[in-house]
Order: structure tokens, then sequence, then C-alpha cells
């Protein structure tokens, strides 16, 4: 059965599905690694070395390939949109009910391939991970990154907002809902993206004759896929707070530090965002 069947017929999850292949390729290595030993040592060593990562590497990549073409048919994919718009929902119901209220609401569309938690722990068994949600199915992005981004812009601006987003003694009356795709207007979720070192940083030295590039192929979130972004503010402290708090300055801030760039990899040009309508045809 291919992957798509398993996730999209059968009801799989990703991650399981993940660490499942991950498993059954160690143990496939180790068995051959055995047979090896029973050869000679010398032998044993090659493959415990270049060949065993070699493999990984290969087989990295085809679950990362695997999952990107399972992620292309947008008809698969549009009951997990909705299944996160209805989390979103409901999360903005139940914060309500504690006593928070709806200040930001808006779809961000990705003007540039997204590369969000590289070291997401859910995904370990890809070489480069990606965030990923394992109840729906889809990745996202963390509340603390764009939380983060955006206090980082506030305090880069000298703003008084800075303050009110990073309290140190209690709690900040402003909370961000991890953000999920809603929508998709290009070909596919995800591609295939590939960073390309040529050193071994542990070596702790850079030998230009020894440099040996090393392709490593990682999932992206692609362009021109809209994410929901809800920020809610508690109704007390707002209540009594207002001359604090200049909502269109936050608006403002909050669309800024996203196009600016969320994630890894901001400073060569990933991770950008921008808060316009959008439609099928600019793909």
């Amino acid at each position: 059965m291919s992957l798509r069947n398993k996730l999209f017929i059968t009801g799989g999850n990703v991650v399981s599905f993940l660490k499942w292949k991950f498993i059954l390729k160690v143990e496939e290595q180790i068995r051959e690694m055995e047979e090896s030993r029973k050869e000679t040592i010398k032998r044993r060593r090659q493959v415990d070395g270049k060949d065993l990562k070699r493999s990984l590497s290969e087989f990295r990549y085809e679950i990362a390939k695997q999952l990107y073409e399972a992620y292309s048919s947008k008809e698969d994919i549009a009951i997990l949109l909705t299944e996160a718009k209805k989390l979103i929902d409901e999360s903005v119901k139940a914060l309500d009910e504690l006593g928070y209220t709806k200040i930001v609401d808006s779809n961000f569309i990705t003007l540039t391939p997204l590369a969000i938690g590289l070291h997401n722990p859910y995904t370990e068994p890809l070489e480069i991970s990606i965030a990923w949600d394992p109840y729906i199915n889809l990745p996202y992005i963390p509340a603390s990154s764009l939380k983060g981004a955006v206090a980082s812009l506030a305090w880069a601006n000298g703003s008084k907002l800075y303050d009110l987003l990073s309290k140190k003694d209690e709690a900040s009356p402003i909370v961000f809902l991890d953000s999920y795709p809603v929508e998709v207007f290009g070909k596919s979720l995800l591609a295939l993206d590939i960073i390309n070192p040529h050193y071994r940083e542990a070596e702790g030295k850079i030998s230009e004759p020894e440099s040996s590039p090393t392709p490593l192929r990682f999932l992206v979130v692609s362009k021109h896929v809209a994410f929901r972004v809800v920020i809610c503010i508690a109704k007390r402290w707002f209540t009594f707070h207002k001359q604090k708090l200049n909502l269109n300055e936050l608006t403002a801030l909050v669309s800024n530090a996203i196009s600016r760039g969320v994630g890894a990899k901001t400073s060569l040009g990933y991770g950008r965002l921008s808060q316009k309508h959008f439609t099928s045809a600019d793909s």
C-alpha cells in the first residue's frame, strides 16, 4: 500500500509511519552488519561507517520524497486543512471561555519556502526535521516561533509592546496560537529542498583540499500556502489597561515581523509570509 493510501484512506499517521520505517531500516542495517562481521572485522568497520551513513541518507531522502508526493494532492489534504480550521476555532472558543478575546485573526501566505522545526522530535527520522502536528497530520508554525519573531522586532524597534510580550514576573496577557495551513494555492503543500555543506564543523578546522560537499535533502512548506494566525488577549487585562495597548500598532508589528521571516534560514530568504489576498491565479 502506498504512503498516500496509508495516510488518507486508512487514516495513518505521519509520525508513526516515519518511526516505523526508520526502525525497519535500522534493523535491516544491523542484519547486514552482522553478516559482514562474520566475514571479517575490516569489512564490518566499512559498513559501520560510510556504507551505513550513505544507506541511511538514501533512506531519508526516499521517505521525504514519499511525503512530498503524498501531500501533493489538494483533494487528499482538503480534509486535513478543514480539521486544522476546526482546531483553531475550538481553541479560540476555549480561550474565550477562559476570559480571552481575539484581537488578530488573519491568513498569511508563504512567499518563500518555510523551513520550520528543523530539530523537531516527531520527525527526527528525517535527517533534517520539520515541525509537524502528529494529530492533525500537518506541518505548522509553533506559537513560540510567532511570538518570538514579534517580540524580537518589538525589541529592535524599541517598542513598549516588548515588555508586554516578554513579561518576566508574570504571564503575558497576549496569547499566540499555533498556526496551521488552511489553504494551498500552489501545486503542493510540501516541497523538497537541499543544503550542501562542504565542511565538517566537528573537526574544528577548515581545509579546502579536504572539503567534501554533502547534499542533504529536507522538507519545507511550499510557497503559496496560507497559514491562519490568531492572537488573543485577556479580557480583564484589556479592560483595565486599554491605554497601554495600541491594537493598530500590535497588528502592524505582527504583520511586519512575519513578513521579515519565521522559522529557520530567514537570513537566506526562507519563511517570508505576506498578509494579502491571494488566488490560485497568482501561483
